[in-house]
């Protein structure tokens, strides 16, 4: 029988994971990367591997999830420091999405949308989730300062998908094309600032 490792143990294991899976993942893709690798990069065992996560994609999901967490963070801040300016992290966020975690790029490579389209519906759904609950946050923030953004909730939410796609493409769309979208996109926003009470998004 296998030894159990302490909590401080897994810890460790866990934290040398995640920095093998960024390396790996960004270097080699998800089909590029193996159980073995990761295993031997943390060192333990392949069999080892699977008592911490059921899979690599499961690991590369939970490494996601983790940076969601962390940027949401910095994005609430952004927010909270300077309201008026959050439509502008807002765009800059999701503009910038690929090029500032290599993880994500991995995401939206062919092997890792057969990963998404391998979810259950639920699963799915709790992806997708993340971009509501980013839109939702920076709705909150500028609420909490007096400030509405009059732009419909789903409105916002497709731009804000769409402009990760963007950013995946940037060098085929060209860097200046994609900068003056985002000064566009920048200025019409703010412009659709508004005191809290005059406009209201749905």
């Amino acid at each position: 029988m296998p030894r159990a490792f302490t909590e401080v143990e897994s810890s460790r294991i866990r934290a040398r994971l995640a920095d093998a899976g960024r390396v790996t993942f960004a270097q080699r893709g998800l089909r590029g990367t193996t159980v073995d690798e990761l295993a031997r990069a943390a060192g333990i065992s392949k069999g080892a591997f699977y008592r911490f996560f059921d899979s690599k994609e499961s690991l590369l999901l939970a490494l996601l999830d983790q940076d969601e967490i962390e940027m949401h963070a910095e994005i609430g801040k952004a927010v909270a420091a300077e309201p008026d300016r959050g439509v502008d992290v807002l765009v800059s966020t999701a503009l910038d999405a690929v090029r500032s975690n290599p993880l994500v790029a991995v995401l939206m490579s062919q092997e890792g949308l057969r990963l998404l389209d391998s979810r259950t519906p639920t699963e799915q759904a709790e992806l997708l989730e993340r971009d509501a609950r980013l839109v939702d946050l920076v709705v909150a923030g500028l609420a909490e300062a007096g400030i509405t953004l009059a732009v419909p909730r789903q409105a916002l939410l497709g731009l804000l998908r769409s402009l990760v796609f963007v950013g995946l493409h940037r060098s085929e769309i060209g860097e200046d094309q994609v900068e003056e979208l985002a000064r566009w996109l920048k200025a019409c926003l703010r412009g659709a600032l508004q005191p809290a009470g005059r406009g209201e998004m749905s």
